[in-house]
């Protein structure tokens, strides 16, 4: 057997939205994966909406972002994976995210509850894509 060795460049890369300091980055791209970071749904002047349905826009809206930094966009997502405050508000996400994100083909996805989030948040996203060269 012969092996043979395969050398990728990883690129990190950063959002300008990024909270200066955060030990992340908002996207990283290896080969033709692109891997984010959570998503959240913060606007553009920091603020986080009381809304869910309107939390879930926003982060989607920043999750998009992150994907298109890094050369990719909702055609080329592979899986998302979803973090809600209450599973409940699942209808209520699924209508959006229907609305945004499978109207380009559903990509595998994952929702769970989870326990706790900073602040007001209800929501987080992130994703695995494919970059388009």
């Amino acid at each position: 057997m012969t092996a043979t060795t395969t050398t990728h460049h990883r690129e990190l890369l950063d959002l300008p939205s990024k909270a200066q300091g955060a030990p992340y980055s908002s996207a990283a791209v290896l080969g033709d994966l692109v891997f984010t970071s959570g998503a959240l749904p913060i606007e553009p002047d920091g603020s986080v909406a009381e809304d869910f349905a309107t939390q879930v826009h926003t982060a989607l809206a920043n999750l998009e972002a992150s994907l298109r930094i890094a050369g990719a966009d909702w055609s080329t997502v592979l899986k998302i994976n979803g973090y809600v405050a209450d599973i409940e508000a699942l209808p209520i996400l699924n209508e959006i995210y229907n609305d945004i994100v499978s109207r380009h083909g559903a990509p595998a996805r994952t929702t769970v509850e989870v326990s706790r989030f900073r602040g007001a948040t209800l929501v987080e996203f992130d994703a695995v894509a494919f970059r388009n060269q």
